[in-house]
C-alpha cells in the first residue's frame, strides 16, 4: 500500500512561475522517502501541496492527483490533512510556539479539543520517547538545536498521524544534534510510520529507504540509495552533496 500517490502533478504559484511540471511518483507506506533537488525543483512546494497548505492557504495553478492516504489534500483542507500529515518546518523557532516544552508537546490536541487524560498520556508518551521527561518545564529557547527539532517533530505527531515530513531536518545542526533526528527517523520508520524528509546533503540520508530527485519541477530519478549512487553524473549535474565514499547495500 502507497501513503502517497503522485500523478501528472503540475503546480505553479499566482505569478505564473512553474515549479512542479507533470510529477507522478509514489511513496510506500512505512518507509523513509527522500526528496532532493537544487533550490528552486519544487522540494518545498511538494511539502506544502501534500499538507494542504497548497491550494488552500497559497494559491496557485494546481493539476493532476495527489492522494495521501484515503484523501485529496487539496479537496479536503488543511484540517482533516493534518490528522494524516503532520509537516515539521525547517526553521524550528518559528514553528514552537509556547514557552514550556510540555505546553508545546500539547498544543496540537488542545487545539482538537481532546480530553484532558488523553493530553496527558500522550505528552507522558512523547516526553518518554524522545527523551524531554527531565525538561517538560523548561522553556524551548533555552533547548539545544536538536532538541528543538526534537520538540518540533514530537508536537507534530501528537495526533499520531501515519505520515510525517520533514523539511530540511538537518539543517544547522552540529553532529550530535544531525544524530538525535537521524535515530528520530529511524524511530518512527520502526514504528510504521511513512517519513518524508527534503535534503539535500545525500550523506545524511544514507539510512533512506528511497530517494527521489528532482530537477527544474521535474523527476530526475527515483530509486533505492544504492541504485542512485551508481550515477554519480546525475547527482553532480544536480549539484548535491553526497560522500563518494558512501557504501550501500541494499540489494
Amino acid at each position: 500500500m502507497n501513503a502517497v500517490e503522485v500523478k501528472n502533478l503540475t503546480f505553479s504559484y499566482k505569478d505564473g512561475k512553474l515549479i512542479v511540471r507533470d510529477m507522478s511518483f509514489s511513496v510506500a507506506s512505512g518507509e523513509v522517502f527522500v526528496i532532493a533537488g537544487p533550490s528552486g525543483s519544487g522540494k518545498t512546494t511538494l511539502c506544502h501541496i501534500f499538507c494542504g497548505i497548497i491550494p488552500h492557504a497559497i494559491k496557485g495553478a494546481l493539476s493532476g492527483k495527489v492522494t495521501l492516504m484515503d484523501i485529496d489534500p487539496a479537496e479536503v483542507g488543511i484540517p482533516q490533512t493534518a490528522q494524516r500529515a503532520g509537516l515539521v518546518f525547517q526553521d524550528s523557532d518559528s514553528q514552537i510556539v509556547c514557552s514550556a516544552v510540555e505546553d508545546e508537546l500539547a498544543f496540537a490536541l488542545e487545539n482538537l479539543c481532546a480530553p484532558p487524560d488523553e493530553i496527558r498520556r500522550r505528552v507522558d508518551e512523547l516526553a518518554a520517547e524522545f527523551g524531554f521527561e527531565h525538561l517538560l518545564l523548561i522553556n524551548p529557547a533555552k533547548l539545544s538545536g536538536g532538541q528543538k527539532k526534537l520538540l518540533a517533530i514530537a508536537s507534530i505527531l501528537a495526533p499520531d498521524p501515519p505520515v510525517l515530513i520533514l523539511d530540511e531536518p538537518m539543517s544547522g545542526l552540529d553532529s550530535e544534534g544531525r544524530d538525535l533526528v537521524r535515530a528520530a527517523i529511524e524511530r518512527q520508520r520502526d514504528n510504521g510510520r511513512t517519513v518524508i524528509v527534503v535534503e539535500h546533503d545525500l550523506s545524511l540520508v544514507a539510512f533512506a529507504d528511497r530517494w527521489l530527485l528532482l530537477s527544474g519541477g521535474s523527476v530526475a530519478a527515483c530509486g533505492t540509495p544504492a541504485e542512485i549512487m551508481r550515477d554519480k553524473k546525475t547527482l553532480s549535474d544536480l549539484g548535491l552533496v553526497y560522500d563518494i565514499g558512501l557504501v550501500y547495500d541494499n540489494s
